[in-house]
Protein backbone atom coordinates (compact mmCIF):
# COMPACT_ATOMS: atom_id res chain seq x y z
CA UNK A 1 0.00 0.00 0.00
CA UNK A 2 1.40 3.36 -0.95
CA UNK A 3 1.54 6.34 1.39
CA UNK A 4 -2.02 7.24 0.43
CA UNK A 5 -4.21 8.33 3.28
CA UNK A 6 -7.48 6.98 1.90
CA UNK A 7 -8.99 6.65 5.35
CA UNK A 8 -7.70 9.98 6.74
CA UNK A 9 -9.49 10.67 10.04
CA UNK A 10 -12.10 7.96 9.36
CA UNK A 11 -13.20 6.28 12.59
CA UNK A 12 -13.18 2.51 12.04
CA UNK A 13 -14.71 -0.24 14.16
CA UNK A 14 -13.18 -3.70 13.75
CA UNK A 15 -14.93 -6.87 14.89
CA UNK A 16 -12.70 -9.89 14.29
CA UNK A 17 -12.13 -12.83 16.62
CA UNK A 18 -8.74 -13.92 15.26
CA UNK A 19 -6.19 -11.77 17.08
CA UNK A 20 -3.52 -11.82 14.36
CA UNK A 21 -6.04 -10.73 11.71
CA UNK A 22 -7.44 -8.02 13.99
CA UNK A 23 -3.96 -6.72 14.74
CA UNK A 24 -3.09 -6.64 11.03
CA UNK A 25 -6.34 -4.84 10.19
CA UNK A 26 -5.60 -2.22 12.87
CA UNK A 27 -2.15 -1.67 11.39
CA UNK A 28 -3.55 -1.38 7.85
CA UNK A 29 -6.28 1.07 8.88
CA UNK A 30 -3.84 3.26 10.80
CA UNK A 31 -1.32 3.21 7.93
CA UNK A 32 -4.10 4.52 5.67
CA UNK A 33 -4.81 7.40 8.06
CA UNK A 34 -7.79 5.83 9.82
CA UNK A 35 -8.53 5.91 13.54
CA UNK A 36 -9.44 2.58 15.14
CA UNK A 37 -12.20 3.40 17.66
CA UNK A 38 -12.75 -0.19 18.65
CA UNK A 39 -11.20 -3.56 17.95
CA UNK A 40 -13.32 -6.35 19.37
CA UNK A 41 -12.83 -10.09 19.39
CA UNK A 42 -16.33 -10.77 20.66
CA UNK A 43 -19.84 -9.37 20.57
CA UNK A 44 -19.99 -7.87 24.04
CA UNK A 45 -22.20 -4.95 25.01
CA UNK A 46 -19.42 -2.42 24.38
CA UNK A 47 -19.56 -3.16 20.66
CA UNK A 48 -23.26 -2.37 20.56
CA UNK A 49 -23.38 0.50 23.05
CA UNK A 50 -20.20 2.52 22.65
CA UNK A 51 -18.03 1.54 19.71
CA UNK A 52 -20.92 1.39 17.25
CA UNK A 53 -21.98 4.92 18.25
CA UNK A 54 -18.69 6.62 17.55
CA UNK A 55 -17.66 5.01 14.28
CA UNK A 56 -17.78 6.14 10.66
CA UNK A 57 -17.48 2.64 9.19
CA UNK A 58 -17.00 -0.92 10.38
CA UNK A 59 -15.30 -4.08 9.21
CA UNK A 60 -17.20 -7.11 10.47
CA UNK A 61 -16.21 -10.75 10.55
CA UNK A 62 -19.39 -12.79 10.04
CA UNK A 63 -18.78 -15.47 12.68
CA UNK A 64 -17.31 -14.12 15.91
CA UNK A 65 -16.57 -16.85 18.45
CA UNK A 66 -19.51 -18.91 17.21
CA UNK A 67 -21.97 -16.00 17.13
CA UNK A 68 -23.22 -14.51 13.89
CA UNK A 69 -22.56 -10.78 13.40
CA UNK A 70 -25.99 -9.97 11.95
CA UNK A 71 -27.52 -8.41 15.11
CA UNK A 72 -24.66 -5.88 15.20
CA UNK A 73 -25.03 -5.32 11.44
CA UNK A 74 -28.71 -4.52 12.06
CA UNK A 75 -27.77 -1.98 14.76
CA UNK A 76 -25.19 -0.32 12.51
CA UNK A 77 -27.65 -0.17 9.63
CA UNK A 78 -30.30 1.44 11.90
CA UNK A 79 -27.74 4.05 12.97
CA UNK A 80 -26.71 4.76 9.39
CA UNK A 81 -23.18 3.42 9.87
CA UNK A 82 -21.81 1.73 6.75
CA UNK A 83 -19.96 -1.56 7.10
CA UNK A 84 -18.27 -4.27 5.12
CA UNK A 85 -18.09 -7.98 5.76
CA UNK A 86 -14.69 -9.69 5.82
CA UNK A 87 -15.22 -13.39 5.84
CA UNK A 88 -14.01 -16.82 4.92
CA UNK A 89 -17.63 -17.90 4.45
CA UNK A 90 -19.25 -18.34 1.08
CA UNK A 91 -20.97 -15.13 0.11
CA UNK A 92 -24.09 -17.17 -0.69
CA UNK A 93 -24.50 -17.90 3.04
CA UNK A 94 -25.07 -14.21 3.84
CA UNK A 95 -28.78 -13.38 4.38
CA UNK A 96 -30.54 -11.63 1.50
CA UNK A 97 -31.15 -8.49 3.56
CA UNK A 98 -27.37 -7.94 3.51
CA UNK A 99 -26.91 -8.72 -0.19
CA UNK A 100 -25.87 -5.14 -0.97
CA UNK A 101 -23.23 -4.98 1.78
CA UNK A 102 -19.71 -4.85 0.37
CA UNK A 103 -17.61 -7.85 1.28
CA UNK A 104 -14.10 -9.09 0.98
CA UNK A 105 -12.98 -12.70 1.12
CA UNK A 106 -10.36 -13.80 3.63
CA UNK A 107 -7.49 -13.81 3.17
CA UNK A 108 -7.40 -10.26 1.80
CA UNK A 109 -4.54 -7.86 1.24
CA UNK A 110 -4.06 -4.35 2.59
CA UNK A 111 -5.06 -2.55 -0.60
CA UNK A 112 -8.23 -4.61 -0.95
CA UNK A 113 -9.28 -3.79 2.63
CA UNK A 114 -8.49 -0.08 2.41
CA UNK A 115 -10.21 0.26 -0.97
CA UNK A 116 -13.34 -1.54 0.29
CA UNK A 117 -13.55 0.67 3.39
CA UNK A 118 -12.82 3.91 1.52
CA UNK A 119 -15.20 3.11 -1.36
CA UNK A 120 -18.00 2.16 1.03
CA UNK A 121 -17.49 5.28 3.16
CA UNK A 122 -17.43 7.53 0.06
CA UNK A 123 -20.47 5.88 -1.50
CA UNK A 124 -22.46 6.18 1.73
CA UNK A 125 -21.52 9.81 2.37
CA UNK A 126 -22.59 10.77 -1.16
CA UNK A 127 -25.84 8.83 -0.85
CA UNK A 128 -26.81 10.53 2.42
Amino acid sequence: MAERQQLLDTKVLIVEDEYLIMDEVKRIVEAAGGIVVGAHGNLDDDVFERSALRTDIAMLDINVRGKMIYPLADVLRERGVPFIFATGYDFESIPDKFASVPRIQKPFDADELVNALADTRTRTSHAG
